[in-house]
This record gives structure tokens, C-alpha cells and sequence, in this order.
């Protein structure tokens, strides 16, 4: 009286593999996720790139200021 036997499963996930919406949700994920970690890298390294430009061009314009 085994309910999850080796059939059971196996057409589960035939089924729910060849589910079009199921897909496309799949494919979108595995597109996206990866897409928004990289983007939010690239913004941190251009706030971090535009930081430092700006704090190059004020040392350039007042060299020699005390601190």
C-alpha cells in the first residue's frame, strides 16, 4: 500500500516537467536571479568608481589643503 511508489513520482514529474507554465517560470527564474545579483554588484562598483572619481578631482583642485 505504498502511495508514492516509483510510478507515482515519475509521472508527477513528467507532468509537472512538461507544464508550459511551469516552464516558463523555471526559465524565467533561472534568467532573472542571476541577472538581478549581477546588477546589484555593478551598481555597488560604480557607487564605489564614482566615489572615488569625485574625491580625485576635489584632491586636484585643493592639493594642499590642512587637515
Amino acid at each position: 500500500m505504498e502511495f508514492f511508489n516509483e510510478g507515482f513520482g515519475l509521472k508527477v514529474i513528467q507532468l509537472t516537467w512538461r507544464n508550459p507554465a511551469f516552464m516558463a517560470i523555471a526559465i524565467a527564474l533561472i534568467w532573472l536571479i542571476p541577472q538581478l545579483m549581477i546588477r546589484n554588484i555593478m551598481l555597488e562598483k560604480y557607487k564605489k568608481q564614482k566615489l572615488n572619481k569625485q574625491k580625485e578631482e576635489i584632491e586636484r583642485l585643493y592639493p594642499n589643503t590642512p587637515k
